[in-house]
């Protein structure tokens, strides 16, 4: 009888650690792509850093 209310628990755990181990794996690897890409610089648009043209009439 312990056995069965043990495996019950397991089971239980089983799924959200699973879903924590998948999470965990995809957080590590959107990290290491975002510092590839930083590295190589393809995180900076040109069309974010472009400069301001000078205002009207000022």
């Amino acid at each position: 009888m312990a056995d069965e209310v043990g495996a019950t628990e397991k089971k239980k755990g089983g799924f959200f650690r699973k879903l924590l181990k998948l999470a965990f794996i995809g957080a590590a690897v959107t990290a290491v792509v975002k510092v590839l890409k930083r590295r190589r610089g393809d995180d900076l648009d040109d069309v974010e850093w472009q400069e301001l043209p000078p205002p009207a009439g000022g």
